[in-house]
């Protein structure tokens, strides 16, 4: 167990922090630090570098409020949906009273920025945030306590009823004393990248190697719902009326109405359209979504699988578009030009004017840039990521 979960933190890490330059947030939002309801429409607020952006679930985008340096927390106080709590890189906490238009200075002390917000479900005065450690508000964020230290490798908290949590990448801890200590929630020290309490008890988690769960209070007994994400891992989820929305560490986001049983790209490219398009789409159903994913996502890793050799995503998300047209034909029916015992050779089941339609289904999951970009061109200066 030991030598598995080391190697689940060293493949998070290299998805989370290395990312290749095709793996990058989308560019119409860039990071997104976290996620709030929105008060009055069925979307969701996003926290960016540039600002706070309201995203409705069919990819509309709004800016809300244009900050300097954006907002690297967010938080909304569960009492109250037009009550949210922000903080920049400077600026100590924010408050708004309207739903995230306007927003004013609310801590009197404390530290000058913080990167994670909370808000006690059941009391709305008492918030949690972390900068230097984690500290605590019992007066709705105009004085700071400094609680303790954070837990290592830290990700995500998020308060519930029964205490404090915390997504690290050694797994899922909880605190019942104001994060003044922590201890392990779960027996397995798998990467814990995202929790989200709710006020009834109810949590939700994303657990490396396992996708999506839920679980409520005491018990924790947590029930897989979805890991249909790829090599994508969630940071941040929000939930507005029946919807759960959720960003991953690439700056996708998705939708689910089903309680996160099933989801659906926001703002995702336009899909097949033409007759080769919708011919390819039929033969990657056939021939590769099994390894690779219902639209191309990837292949999503399995808690006790090994992590190599994990079938790549092949929308925009990933390296396909570094390669031209020929490039991936050839790879279809010659298999990979690297070993690789699964990317077996094609062209006894697939003609060439087979693969040529499954490149074409493929690039129509791709976004603009990729498409301007693919191939050679992925290396100019205007495609490279920033």
């Amino acid at each position: 167990m030991k030598t598995f979960a080391l190697s689940v933190v060293r493949c998070l890490t290299a998805l989370l922090f290395v990312v290749p330059p095709a793996a990058v947030a989308a560019p119409d939002l860039g990071r997104i630090f976290a996620l709030a309801p929105s008060n009055g429409s069925d979307g969701v607020l996003a926290a960016t570098r540039e600002g706070l952006y309201l995203v409705q679930p069919d990819g509309r985008l709004t800016l809300r409020a244009k900050r300097d340096g954006g907002f690297l927390a967010l938080a909304i106080d569960p009492s109250d949906a037009n009550m949210l709590y922000g903080s920049g890189q400077s600026g100590g906490l924010l408050r708004s009273n309207d739903g995230g238009n306007h927003w004013q200075r609310q801590s009197q002390a404390g530290p000058e920025s913080f990167t994670l917000l909370t808000v006690s479900p059941i009391d709305g005065k008492r918030l949690y945030a972390v900068a230097d450690g984690v500290y605590r508000s019992s007066d709705s964020g105009r004085t700071w306590t400094r609680s303790g230290d954070a837990p290592d490798k830290l990700m995500n908290i998020s308060a519930s009823p029964g205490g404090l949590y915390a997504g690290t990448e050694g797994g899922l801890r909880f605190s019942s004393d104001d994060g003044a200590s922590w201890r392990p929630a779960s027996m397995l020290r798998i990467p814990v990248t995202m929790v989200s309490a709710e006020p009834d008890g109810t949590l939700y988690s994303f657990q490396f190697g396992q996708g999506f769960l839920k679980a409520h209070e005491p018990e924790l007994a947590w029930t897989p719902l979805a890991n249909t994400f790829g090599g994508q891992a969630i940071l941040v989820m929000a939930r507005n009326g029946n919807q759960l929305f959720a960003a991953t560490h690439i700056g996708k986001l998705f939708v689910s109405a089903d309680d996160g049983r099933s989801w659906q790209a926001i703002s995702r490219p336009r899909g097949p359209e033409s007759a080769a398009e919708k011919r390819g789409e039929k033969l990657f159903a056939g021939n590769c979504q099994t390894c690779h994913g219902a639209a191309g996502i990837g292949e999503a890793p399995q808690f006790g699988k090994s992590l190599q050799g994990l079938a790549p995503a092949l929308d925009d998300s990933a390296h396909a578009w570094h390669h031209s047209d020929q490039q991936l034909q050839n790879t279809i029916l010659k298999g990979s030009p690297v070993p690789n015992s699964r990317m077996v050779a094609f062209e006894g089941r697939l003609s060439p004017s087979d693969a040529e339609d499954l490149v074409a289904y493929m690039k129509s999951l791709w976004n603009e840039r990729a498409l301007r970009c693919q191939g050679a061109k992925h290396m100019n200066p205007g495609c490279m990521t920033h």
